[in-house]
């Protein structure tokens, strides 16, 4: 709220009546039509903006109706509200993500470099652990450079689930697109390969999802990569998530051992 308030003096915009819905990575309050999205203090603005300038035009992605405003208290962004809650499948999950890439093939969005944060939060570790960690990500990104991509590098979300769409007055959309960059195609298609191998959809929805992109990334050879890639991302956000909250890394030591071996 006191981002809010700070960012009302630069914003176009009439936002009333803000209420939070959602306190979470980012915090997201409704001000009458319109979702305001509030990013930690650091968060770079200009990445924000470039994205939603690559993507202007699109009928594919829910896009920011001013550009980002810094606060004291974190990074300001306002969109549209939609107001359609009702949910969106993974079968047309697949349809929204292939006309994504295709539409945004190529938009002039930043390069994919995962796993930053990790070089961030490394000097707060245990010698020991960051060593083991930063070593899991340079053979990581070693792989990754190595890696053939069958459907080529383009645009991607970053972050494909449901979750992530809502459905806006032309039909669906994606939503949060801060991890949006330019990278293997695939990386979109593994996380549903993810969550079916982890028993959290079912074959039936996986294979819908497939069918409506057009390709299963299941067995692909270099899904393993992108994979460990997402899951060494995951502990870089819970390491960050800690020490958000003041609370230790109980649990760092068992990842450590996991992350002797990256693949």
């Amino acid at each position: 709220m006191d981002a809010l308030a700070e960012a009302r003096l630069a914003l176009p915009l009439v936002l009333d009546h803000p209420r939070v819905v959602s306190a979470l990575t980012t915090v997201v309050l409704r001000a009458g039509h319109h979702a305001v999205k509030v990013y930690p203090p650091g968060t770079d603005p200009a990445h924000l903006a470039r994205t939603a300038a690559a993507l202007t035009g699109t009928s594919t992605a829910l896009l920011p109706l001013a550009d980002p405003v810094v606060t004291s208290s974190g990074v300001v962004s306002v969109s549209p509200w939609l107001t359609d809650a009702r949910p969106v499948g993974w079968a047309r999950t697949g349809a929204l993500l292939r006309a994504f890439h295709t539409a945004h093939a190529a938009a002039d969005v930043p390069d994919w470099l995962p796993l930053r944060r990790l070089v961030a939060l490394a000097p707060d570790l245990p010698d020991d652990a960051a060593a083991v960690l930063l070593g899991a990500r340079d053979a990581l990104l070693d792989a990754l450079a190595r890696l053939h991509s069958p459907l080529g590098v383009g645009v991607v979300h970053g972050d494909v689930s449901p979750a992530n769409v809502m459905r806006g007055p032309g039909g669906p959309v994606l939503i949060d697109l801060d991890f949006v960059a330019r990278a293997p195609r695939e990386y979109d298609l593994t996380s549903a390969a993810r969550r079916f191998t982890a028993g959290e959809i079912d074959a039936a929805t996986y294979r819908g999802f497939c069918d409506a992109y057009g390709t299963d990334v299941l067995g692909w050879d270099g899904r393993v990569v992108l994979d460990r890639i997402a899951l060494l991302g995951g502990v870089a956000f819970r390491l960050w998530d800690d020490r958000r909250h003041g609370v230790g890394h109980g649990w760092l030591d068992d990842a450590v051992r996991e992350w002797r071996t990256p693949l």
